[in-house]
């Protein structure tokens, strides 16, 4: 596992990013489903959640080769879309464990290579808000 996230307002759901790809639980962590439904690779590395969009990172691997974000709805009923308005092709290494955060239908990603992309429609178009920073280790929306 490289994130577990316990959405607020959502009692029992429990969603992880893992090596083996997206997982979910109903019911507080007792069963598990596993779905990479859309997903071009299983590599999962950050999770989000904005309103009612999950957000999912995911790479060919941990080295990061052909690494994006990908959404579809929290109920999941329908494949990972990959969110492609406003990002880059790939991203240069994976959007990391805490890189992704959500508050509402505003969402950020920090990146390795020192930019930051916002959306504020729950990741179906993104701004890249800043380059030339620092590596980006975190992020967060308060």
């Amino acid at each position: 596992m490289h994130q577990v996230l316990v959405p607020p307002g959502h009692p029992g759901l429990v969603l992880v990013a893992a090596a083996d790809g997206f997982g979910r639980s109903g019911d507080g962590g007792d069963t598990w489903q596993w779905d990479n439904d859309g997903l071009h690779a299983h590599y999962c590395r950050a999770v989000a959640v904005a309103g009612g969009t999950v957000l999912i990172s995911a790479s060919s691997g941990h080295h990061g080769r052909r690494a994006t974000v990908y959404r579809r709805p929290l109920d999941g009923s329908a494949p990972f879309e990959r969110c492609r308005i406003g990002l880059p092709e790939w991203f240069s290494d994976n959007v990391d464990t805490g890189c992704l955060a959500a508050r509402g239908r505003t969402v950020v990603i920090g990146t390795e290579d020192g930019s930051v992309f916002l959306s504020e429609d729950g990741g179906e178009r993104w701004d890249d808000i800043a380059k030339g920073l620092a590596p980006v280790r975190a992020v967060a929306l308060g």
